[in-house]
């Protein structure tokens, strides 16, 4: 037992046996000066509680409970890298990892950004909330339904679809009124994942939207609470001449009817626009046939890159067919370096030996453009079970990379790839020197604690 703690136990058992004022009087004081700044803090005065805990003797301030006091009240008072560098302290004395407390460091990285002047920074918090997929993300995400941006809306919207507590809330419902499409899609997704059938009177108004996007989502809502209307003009919306009608529909009706889609799909995959190739590829990904593999290696062939990327991914998801054969030709032959990095994913999918595909790894590793090596830190994470320990150091040697583009696809790989395991390299994130880098490894280590409760 350490000295601290046996002093605390010490002290104990003389107060049992009444010697406590002729034991150590002094510490009783200190104990109960502890209480009164616990006090400060259970009334919000985190900048007193601060002063009153520099002025503790160095013993009783490195109590664990002090400790994990002052830690608490720095998160509190928006000063979360001073947090984490006294939670590193904590836990060389402790010799284990407080989980509970490391949440609330992780969590304050995230939102102290959601309030960053630049709308890129408050994206990066706004996705880190709506991934973490629990109840308490839930009054972050209402607020930033607020935001003056519409594409922070939107992200916050998404969050709050994905939590039943979310979608229950009357200002995720409100939103519905907002003036961006994408805030209103993203609700009218979310109400139709919801087994509350007084939902549908909200829907349908929706269908008449002077947006097409916003009345395609209304459509698919309907559909998926039964409603044939919707059905009906989900299909239609499908086939339709517009393509952003179009592919919003095939990307409903994949998710809506899987296999029974696939007609649908291969007419798109020979669309002249480049966007509705691109959402016919990502769809084939569900669509384990024959058809769906004749489909994907023509589409691996198309004058766009990320149509490309589209068909390499998909490719990488069938099941039961030989889809290595394509991607090995397009490893040699495709001129983009970024179909490349997202070809090799499609095969380590698929269960290619990883020493097969080292050297083409290596070489895009190295390569100069940062999107390149950011597609093949994303790619890796795709790694079959077999693969995995060789693409964790493969992502995990791209984290010393200059750009943090590169550093935070690193991270989201590694959490992908190593759950629990990746608590290093995320804890490691938290210290970066770039804000949207820490705030993505705070996102990801509270969504690795939410599946690790």
């Amino acid at each position: 037992m350490k000295r601290s703690g046996v002093r605390w136990y010490t002290i104990g058992l003389l107060a049992l046996i009444g010697l406590l004022p002729l034991a150590d009087a002094a510490f009783a004081g200190a104990a109960s000066g502890v209480q009164k700044i616990q006090a400060l803090y259970d009334q919000h005065e985190y900048q007193r509680v601060i002063e009153e805990l520099g002025k503790l003797d160095t013993e009783v301030a490195g109590a664990p409970e002090v400790r994990r006091l002052k830690i608490s009240t720095l998160l509190r008072l928006g000063k979360p890298k001073e947090a984490l560098a006294d939670y590193d302290s904590f836990i060389q004395v402790a010799r284990q990892e407080d989980h509970s407390l490391l949440q609330e460091v992780a969590l304050a990285f995230v939102v102290v950004l959601a309030k960053d002047m630049r709308e890129q920074m408050r994206g990066v918090a706004y996705t880190a909330l709506k991934d973490w997929q629990s109840s308490d993300a839930v009054p972050f995400l209402e607020d930033g339904l607020n935001d003056g941006s519409g594409l922070i809306r939107a992200l916050a919207a998404e969050g709050l679809a994905k939590l039943e507590q979310g979608r229950r809330s009357n200002r995720f419902r409100d939103a519905l009124g907002d003036q961006a499409a994408l805030v209103k899609e993203a609700v009218l997704k979310g109400l139709g994942r919801s087994d509350d059938a007084s939902n549908i009177r909200l829907i349908e108004p929706l269908l008449q939207d002077s947006e097409v996007r916003v009345r395609v989502a209304a459509a698919e809502a309907l559909c998926r609470h039964g409603r044939t209307q919707g059905c009906a003009l989900l299909e239609q919306s499908g086939k339709a001449p517009n393509p952003d009608e179009r592919g919003a529909a095939i990307r409903a009706l994949v998710d809506l009817q899987g296999a029974q889609v696939l007609p649908i799909l291969i007419e798109a995959s020979q669309h002249k626009q480049p966007s509705v190739r691109g959402v016919a590829a990502m769809g084939f990904g569900h669509v384990s046939t024959p058809e769906a593999l004749t489909a994907l290696s023509r589409l691996l062939r198309d004058p766009l890159p990320p149509v490309r990327v589209a068909a390499a991914v998909s490719l990488g998801q069938l099941q039961g067919l030989d889809a290595r054969s394509p991607l090995r030709k397009a490893i040699t032959e495709d001129r983009d370096a970024s179909v490349r990095a997202f070809v090799i994913g499609g095969l380590l999918e698929q269960g290619e030996r990883f020493d097969e595909l080292s050297p083409a790894i290596e070489a895009l590793s190295g390569t100069k453009e940062s999107a390149v090596r950011t597609a093949l830190a994303r790619a890796l994470a795709r790694a079959s079970e077999g693969n995995r320990t060789a693409a964790r150091s493969a992502v995990r040697a791209l984290f010393s990379d200059t750009m943090p583009r590169v550093r935070i696809a690193v991270l989201k790989s590694m959490a992908k790839l190593g759950g629990v395991s990746a608590l290093p390299l995320l804890k490691q994130g938290l210290h970066d020197e770039d804000d949207a880098v820490r705030a993505t490894a705070g996102g990801e280590l509270l969504r690795l604690a939410q599946v690790r409760g």
